[in-house]
């Protein structure tokens, strides 16, 4: 079973480290600042690799939900609050 073991997490510069996957970080567009495109801030491929990294940098200030598509369905989903 996956665990996130995060809910909400403050960062400016986030980096999300794959351990085993795959994985990957989908935004939910209902679920952004207003104005953010989802398409130019998810990794919709998925990482498979340990330690493969997927680095995105946020300019808009605001709540992201954000999950993993293959295990959003066992819980594995967050929330990046950009400050």
């Amino acid at each position: 079973m996956y665990h996130f073991l995060i809910y909400s997490i403050r960062i400016v510069h986030p980096r999300i480290n794959n351990k085993s996957g795959p994985h990957n970080v989908v935004f939910d567009e209902d679920a952004v600042p207003a104005g953010v495109d989802v398409e130019k801030i998810s990794q919709y491929d998925q990482m498979g690799e340990e330690e493969e990294s997927f680095t995105m940098k946020f300019e808009t200030k605001g709540d992201y939900t954000y999950y993993c598509e293959p295990h959003r369905g066992a819980g594995m989903n967050g929330m990046l609050v950009v400050t």
